[in-house]
């Protein structure tokens, strides 16, 4: 008998041994790490041409340019590194019997994703504007690194690797196997969502504290998604709507510079 992703989504899961849940957070320790060497390698790649690139750029007035491109290319590493190695670790936990990385079309299609997209980006934006009240100075920490990648003619390559490569990867990596693991465990869905978005958050640690809270309830809020859609199309989907709008709003908007001092 077939079963739909709203019964996947609602259907209780057999329970899963701490010694799985272990595995699945060293595996995910694993990839975190060798996505960074990959990060690294693929920067390293990129200087070697960039020296012979750098008169040039200088030449013209673009050295920015060069710099932004460098950025992108080592969040290109890291992103189809772990994207490789969570499809890799989920065929051998699968091999066991035990699948977290679930990819289909949610029941409600096209609805399910615009709902899903319009909570998340209400909820990011009555956040930060609480923040920009607060702390005027931390979102502008904050967002000012972004605001500077996007001055430069290369910015289109963080827009890719915002808008699509870090949705895809950082959505498998921690609403795929690693939520997928803990929801089945004694922590249950809220405990899952919670430890999950934690530990995305710490990826993101050099953000100010308000940056980081932000990612966790972003975070959570994905796996809530995920969970209720049975899927993980529906948070890449939110995820890298989020994220291009941001940057097509640092991009183009005429007062970003601004608001980011």
């Amino acid at each position: 008998m077939a079963v739909s992703v709203e019964d996947q989504a609602s259907a209780p899961d057999a329970t899963l041994s701490w010694k799985s849940v272990v595995l699945v957070l060293a595996a995910t320790a694993a990839i975190i790490v060798s996505g960074m060497l990959a990060g690294f390698g693929a920067t390293a790649l990129f200087d070697v041409w960039a020296r012979a690139e750098e008169p040039r750029a200088f030449a013209a007035g673009e050295p920015e340019a060069l710099q932004t491109a460098r950025v992108a290319v080592s969040l290109f590493g890291f992103q189809l590194a772990t994207v490789a190695l969570v499809l890799l670790a989920n065929a051998l936990f699968t091999r066991r019997g035990e699948s977290f990385v679930r990819f289909a079309a949610p029941r409600g299609g096209l609805k399910t994703f615009v709902l899903a997209t319009l909570g998340l980006i209400t909820l990011a934006f009555l956040y930060g504007a609480v923040v920009f009240a607060l702390d005027r100075d931390a979102f502008r920490q904050d967002i000012s690194p972004f605001a500077d990648l996007m001055k430069a003619q290369t910015w289109w390559l963080v827009l890719i690797a915002a808008g699509i490569g870090a949705p895809i990867a950082e959505e498998c990596l921690f609403r795929g196997l690693v939520y997928g693991a803990l929801r089945r465990s004694s922590l249950g869905i809220g405990g899952a969502a919670a430890a999950s978005a934690i530990m995305w958050a710490l990826l993101h640690a050099h953000y100010s504290v308000y940056g980081i809270a932000a990612i966790t309830l972003i975070g959570i809020y994905l796996a809530l998604v995920r969970e209720k859609t049975g899927t993980l199309l529906t948070p890449i989907v939110c995820h890298g709507v989020y994220n291009s709008l941001i940057v097509l709003i640092l991009a183009f908007a005429p007062n970003s510079s601004a608001v980011t001092g």
